[in-house]
């Protein structure tokens, strides 16, 4: 098995992840964020508004990285 795997129906994406490779509050992290860019995207703002969004909300839904 690979560590990830990508497989595509005609109406889906089957994404399979090694749990060995992230944790699951990583992935519930990283599915939500999907969720929202979906949510962005159906509700159709222009790109103005939505980056406008994004810089004022980015640090609610983005860690920031510890180096």
């Amino acid at each position: 098995m690979q560590a990830i795997d990508l497989q595509t129906t005609e109406d889906k994406f089957l994404i399979s992840i090694d749990k060995n490779l992230v944790d699951k509050e990583f992935l519930l992290n990283l599915i939500e964020k999907i969720r929202l860019e979906y949510l962005v995207r159906k509700a159709d703002f222009d790109e103005e508004i939505k980056a406008d969004w994004r810089k004022k909300n980015k640090d609610r839904f983005i860690k920031p990285q510890i180096r």
